[in-house]
């Protein structure tokens, strides 16, 4: 059976929606860990939507390429000077083995999964994509975020042309966040995303093979604390004993550039 389309009646609305997202603090984090990378490397970037990062990092002149398993997000990503290369799957079944230096799992993605048996398949299959020495740099949102700026809320954003209402709830129980998003008076869409432990992701990298370099604050690049929306993380695949140097001069790079 087709998984069906999440975002198929609101993609073309996407790009404005979200048109206040910080997609230039990725960029900046993801091309300063480049520095762990060889000269020449093709990057995935997993779950990559209407293609923003790809676009940008592409017209640098990066060997990088998307996939998400929403068809209506890549589509919609096809309009501007800059097209993304593209292509639908799902993270749990990657159609890459070992041919991949580095790869991106931004926005939340990771949570739009909503067990951890598949999240851990998602963190094994980013394994068998990359190459030995491989770098994964990926984040996940907290159950503060949920429940400071989601749960029990209904709020309407103008958004150009249109507007946006939204409405969500959390489930405590099952760790799981339900949010409903509708265009003008149109369809709209059902968002479900599971908030997942730092010891179960510790857990699903470790046994994928992933050395864990560091997590992070994703506002600070500090250490997580109890007031932590979303945090970052940064692995490589197996043991590379010169990572860690150079995973210091790009966390300095990344803290000199973030607010204190």
């Amino acid at each position: 059976m087709a998984t069906p389309d999440t975002f198929r009646d609101i993609a073309r609305y996407y790009d404005p929606i979200m048109s206040h997202v910080n997609y230039e603090r990725w960029y900046f984090i993801a091309t300063a860990l480049a520095r762990l990378l060889p000269p020449e490397f093709v990057h995935l970037d997993a779950a990559c939507g209407t293609g923003n990062l790809t676009k940008r990092l592409r017209k640098i002149g990066w060997n990088s390429m998307g996939v998400d398993l929403s068809e209506a997000m890549l589509r919609a990503g096809q309009k501007g000077a800059v097209h993304p290369v593209t292509a639908v799957a799902d993270l749990r079944a990657l159609p890459f083995r070992g041919g991949v230096h580095y790869v991106t799992c931004l926005f939340d993605s990771l949570n739009f999964i909503l067990t951890v048996e598949e999240m851990r398949a998602a963190i094994h299959e980013f394994g068998a994509a990359l190459k030995d020495g491989g770098v994964l740099y990926f984040d996940t949102v907290t159950e503060r975020m949920i429940t400071q700026h989601f749960h029990g809320q209904r709020w309407t954003e103008k958004n150009g042309r249109f507007s946006t209402t939204w409405s969500s709830h959390y489930d405590r129980a099952t760790s799981t966040a339900e949010t409903h998003i509708q265009v003008d008076r149109g369809p709209g869409c059902i968002v479900r995303e599971r908030v997942f432990s730092t010891q179960e992701l510790m857990a699903a990298l470790a046994d994928a093979g992933f050395t864990l370099l560091g997590q992070f604050d994703a506002e600070t690049w500090r250490p997580p604390g109890r007031r932590t929306t979303r945090v970052e993380y940064v692995a490589t695949k197996g043991a590379t004993p010169h990572a860690s140097r150079r995973f210091l001069e790009a966390k300095r790079e990344i803290q000199g550039w973030l607010p204190a």
